[in-house]
């Protein structure tokens, strides 16, 4: 039931908003990513997604957070062990 609800928001998009900042340092991705997105999200889905809808996904993104470093390479990572 969700998936159906999902997929009937995704027919709804009507054009994909203007992408002005998105990836690292707040570059636009290039014409050539965005079809790779396009292809490779189309192999998993296994339909045709348009290019409308990897930019609204794009445009959607949150940069991940680049804190200090975790693991044994982090600076406190002995204070707080798993």
């Amino acid at each position: 039931m969700k998936k159906r609800i999902q997929n009937e928001k995704r027919k709804g998009l009507e054009s994909a908003p203007e992408v002005k900042s998105a990836g690292a340092g707040g570059r636009a991705p290039s014409e050539g990513f965005v079809k790779y997105l396009q292809m490779v999200t189309s192999e998993i889905e296994g339909r045709r997604v348009s290019r409308e809808e990897i930019l609204a996904v794009i445009a959607r993104q949150r940069s991940i957070h680049k804190g200090k470093g975790t693991g044994d390479n982090g600076s406190q990572s002995d204070e707080h062990p798993p």
